[in-house]
Order: C-alpha cells, then structure tokens, then sequence
C-alpha cells in the first residue's frame, strides 16, 4: 500500500510538471520574441538607419496593411480618424505612420525636407546696379527652413496643404487628382498650392518683406480637421513672432468660371478674399472688422494695380477660417482647380507686388 501510494504521488508530481512546463513553453517564447524584437529595433533606430531609410519602409510596408486600402475603406472624410488625429496626432488608418509617430522626434526628424524647384519671375524682376546684369546675392534660408529664422512679418501657411492645380474641371468634389493624399508628417511631396506659397515668399522677400512659410500638413489625414490643426500652427507661431503683421492661408479654389485675366499680355489665375465673420455661429471673433478693413484695402489696391485680378471679396457669416486669431488675417484663394500651376505662379507674383504696395 505504501509503495502503490508513493507511486501515486510520483505520478502526479510528474503530472504537474510536464504540464507547467508546457504552460511555461509559450512564455520562453514570448520573452524571446520580445528581446529579439527590441534588439532588432535598438538596431534599426540607434544603429544610423531612420524610419526615412527605404528598407525599414518596405519592411514596415510588407508587415501593414497599405494606407491607401484604409483610407479607401474609411473613406476621405472619416470623422472618427481625423478626431484621433487632432488629439494624437496617430493617423488609424496608416499604419506606418502610427509607428513613425512613436518613434523619438529627435530620431525621425520634426518635419519634411522639401527640394522646391527654381521658379523663375516674371512680373518680380530683378535689380541690377551696373551695366552688366548683377546676380543677386544667393538667398537666406527661410524661417521654415532654418532653426534661427529671422523676425517675419508676413505669415503664410496652409490649412489645406492637398490642393493641386489640374488646369480643368474636377469631375467630383473631392477629384482624387485634385487632392493629394499625404501618407504622414515626413512626406515631402510639393503639392501645387505647397508650390505656389514658396513662390509668393520668394517673390516678397525679392521686394525686401520678411516671410515666414509654414509648410507643416494640416489636412492629414483627412480635410475634417484641417482648421484644427492649422489653428494649433498658427497660434504658435504668433506667440513666437511677435513681428508679424500679416497672416495669409492660401488655398485654391474650384468651380470657377471665369478663372484667367490677363495681365502684361499673359493668363494669369485670379484672386479671391475670403472673411469669415463667424455671426452665425456660436464661435468668438473680435477681429472680423479689422479682417475686413484689411481685406477691402487689399482690394482696392489690387483693382488699382491689376483691374480684374481679384474677384470680389466673399464673406462668410458661418466661419472665421482662424482669422480670430490676427487683425489682419485672411484666407487668399490663388486660382482655382481649373488654373494651370503656372498661372497661379504667376498670380502669387502679381500678389507679392500688391501686399508690398498695400504694406
């Protein structure tokens, strides 16, 4: 009897170990993937190779779904993921942009680095002060550019940094083509109205005017939240530059059908001011009449200069677009959908001399 039940009691001894040591398996297992994991990640983040690099990219590609088949599912406006967006900053339906937006600021770099190509000037010429032509010396960095900008007094940003130029009609709203989709923050795709804002600095500060161009995206991942987000840009900015004067969001617009003047025997897009006066709707807004003021000598500059440029001013008592935020600031629709990138260039051009004359 003694040995039968010492039998028994070896029997389940043994029992209990083979099973808590198959309960154990999947924990070795576990703790092994998870030290390979984090060496794996010491060595792609710390070891020189960024989130930029195009290995980890496909990488990160092959193991996620892809964006463009979230965003087709979602669909462009998806409220849900632009509120997470606005509050996070972690775009749901991308992925590998949620993975980017973990990673340390310091190790995948704060913002895109744009190669803007060299647009020449038309309607901004440039000073020579002997016979022979003189090249202008080269051009200071811009404060989007650089960590020490200098004292700006023109602010331009872009609450909707997708918009592009196709020189005809879209076919819908939201044209696939018209709308360029960002896939994150690192993206450094130039969109047409992107483009149009770096020529416009250029051409001001070719007139002596300090320009600040924020290029941050504002309407990723969808345009739900764009004024939200460019709300949270331009708010900093001002409380960082006290020298600003003037605070411009460029857009383009669509629809248009009288879309071209012309000017010195050349097409070029029109212009369009916007002021919202937000009297419909339960937001504050103190500065609608400065903002007005300020729009309506814009106009009547620009009429004097270049009859035609400008279109007539809207206003809209069902926003304020952020202009709460300066006495002078406005939204400035250059061309529309149906405008070539050229033309609209060309009426950044035109604007340049008018915001001189009128400063």
């Amino acid at each position: 009897m003694t040995t039968s039940r010492l039998g028994r009691r070896v029997r389940r001894k043994l029992r209990t170990l083979v099973s808590s040591s198959q309960n154990l398996i999947p924990l070795f297992f576990l703790a092994f993937l998870s030290v390979l994991v984090a060496y794996l990640g010491l060595q792609l983040f710390l070891g020189g190779v960024g989130l930029n690099h195009q290995i980890a990219r496909a990488i990160l590609s092959w193991g996620m779904p892809r964006a463009s088949e979230f965003a087709e599912a979602a669909g462009y406006s998806d409220p849900v993921r632009s509120f997470v967006y606005l509050l996070t900053d972690l775009d749901l339906a991308n992925p590998v942009s949620m993975v980017e937006g973990s990673v340390s600021r310091v190790i995948r770099g704060e913002r895109a680095e744009y190669r803007w190509p060299e647009r020449p000037f038309v309607f901004v010429q440039e000073l020579s002060f002997a016979p022979d032509p003189v090249k202008p010396p080269p051009e200071t960095p811009r404060a989007s550019e650089t960590n020490v900008p200098p004292s700006p007094r023109i602010l331009l940003y872009h609450s909707h940094n997708s918009e592009m130029y196709l020189g005809r009609p879209v076919q819908g709203h939201y044209d696939r083509e018209a709308h360029y989709a960002f896939k994150s923050q690192t993206d450094s795709t130039i969109t047409g109205i992107m483009e149009v804002g770096r020529h416009l600095a250029n051409a001001l500060e070719r007139l002596g005017i300090a320009v600040f161009h924020e290029t941050r995206i504002h309407d990723l991942p969808t345009l739900d939240y764009a004024y939200a987000n460019s709300e949270k840009t331009v708010r900093n900015l001002l409380n960082q530059y006290e020298s600003i004067e003037v605070v411009l969001d460029l857009h383009r617009d669509a629809n248009v059908s009288d879309a071209t003047v012309e000017v010195a025997g050349r097409k070029v897009a029109r212009l369009l001011i916007v002021v919202g006066t937000a009297e419909s709707i339960p937001l504050v807004h103190r500065n609608y009449e400065s903002n007005l003021a300020f729009a309506e000598r814009l106009y009547q500059t620009a009429n004097r200069m270049y009859p035609g440029l400008m279109r007539p001013t809207q206003v809209r008592r069902d926003a304020r677009y952020n202009q709460h935020l300066h006495p002078n600031s406005l939204l400035i629709e250059i061309g529309s959908v149906e405008n070539t990138l050229e033309e609209a260039l060309l009426a950044a051009e035109l604007l340049a001399n008018v915001l001189a004359e009128a400063l």
